[in-house]
């Protein structure tokens, strides 16, 4: 009996030598996965809603800051500091009753939160975007600077864009 306690000790101890040793090969054949990742420049620009125009009391301007009116919206992401925010002065209604556009200049202005800070700044100027997203509120100004703007339905595009620095 005690040949066989002991060769089945022996056993015991062989298999558990095999099981360390096997444990002992995992852990030297590991290795790591790589994973590699590119983010380009871009500044994305999203129309996020249209603005209204309404007519001031005199029928001499239409304007989304005054009431009745209200701002366009955008929003822009970008992924560096190395792009310029700037709205192109209107250049002209693509709708309007007969007689709408005669005697009118155009503005507008723009104004941005989050990770960009503007406030009511004119068209035409660039202005610096920060790294990641603002929210982008763009407003308008249609003067008639002789006789009155007719009744009827009104369209006025304003171009907003990211431009690099």
């Amino acid at each position: 009996m005690a040949v066989f306690s002991c060769m089945r000790a022996g056993a015991i101890l062989g298999i558990a030598s095999l099981v360390m040793f096997a444990v002992d090969a995992r852990a030297q054949t590991s290795g790591n996965v790589q994973f590699d990742g590119l983010i380009l420049d871009v500044c994305v620009l999203l129309i996020t809603g249209s603005g209204t125009i309404a007519p001031n009391a005199t029928y001499t301007q239409l304007s989304s800051e005054i009431g009745g009116g209200s701002r366009g919206g955008a929003t822009v992401t970008t992924t560096s500091t190395n792009f310029n925010l700037v709205v192109d002065t209107p250049t002209g209604f693509s709708s309007m009753p007969a007689g709408g556009d005669a005697n009118v200049t155009y503005s507008a202005l723009f104004s941005a939160t989050g990770v960009t800070i503007l406030n009511d700044v004119l068209e035409g100027v660039l202005s610096p975007l920060g790294l990641g997203l603002s929210t982008v509120s763009v407003g308008v100004t249609a003067d008639k600077s002789a006789g009155v703007f007719p009744a009827g339905a009104y369209q006025l595009p304003v171009t907003v864009r990211c431009e690099s620095s």
